[in-house]
């Protein structure tokens, strides 16, 4: 359970912002990176004015808040925010897909409920993977961008563990879910 109390007023300021921008276009990458919460994907206005064509939906919820009739590209990870939850069996997926929307010139939102623990999880696999990064230096940008990130212990040793599968040689990559 995530307390409220005594919360610094950046986090405070970042748990009312709907969404963030994380990585702008650069190089083969034209698209767009949003990590967010569910009042981002409420906001049809805001999301046309990002122009948001793809969603990654990381909810535990039995209901999608938009899916393709709305005109989105979506792909869903159904996971609970909690520790014991293994979200390394959606990860190389969920990277493929981030990737190629990006590449392709398309806005992406990652969202979860409120964009502190799930989603900026799935950022952070996708910065390692994708852009090198180490899990501290993924973490820090995320951080930097929206204050209130804060991923669980269980998807935390996840990603450690897929930095290190993403930073061995090619031939000795494998990671196992």
């Amino acid at each position: 359970m995530i307390r409220f109390d005594n919360l610094p007023p950046e986090v405070m300021q970042a748990m009312c912002t709907p969404m963030h921008e994380i990585l702008a276009p650069q190089g083969s990458i034209t698209g767009r990176l949003y990590v967010g919460s569910l009042s981002a994907v409420q906001d049809k206005e805001l999301l046309h004015e990002h122009r948001i064509s793809h969603l990654i939906q990381v909810l535990d919820a039995p209901w999608l808040p938009l899916s393709e009739k709305d005109g989105f590209n979506c792909y869903r990870i159904d996971i609970l925010d909690q520790s014991t939850a293994d979200l390394r069996p959606h990860l190389e997926a969920v990277c493929n897909h981030i990737d190629r929307a990006l590449k392709n010139g398309r806005n992406v939102l990652v969202h979860c409920q409120q964009g502190i623990s799930r989603s900026p999880a799935i950022v952070i696999a996708y910065l390692i993977r994708n852009h090198g990064m180490s899990f501290d230096n993924a973490y820090a940008l995320l951080k930097r961008k929206r204050a209130c990130i804060k991923p669980n212990s269980g998807f935390v040793s996840a990603l450690r563990e897929w930095e290190g599968a993403w930073r061995r040689p090619p031939a000795a990559r494998r990671f196992t879910s």
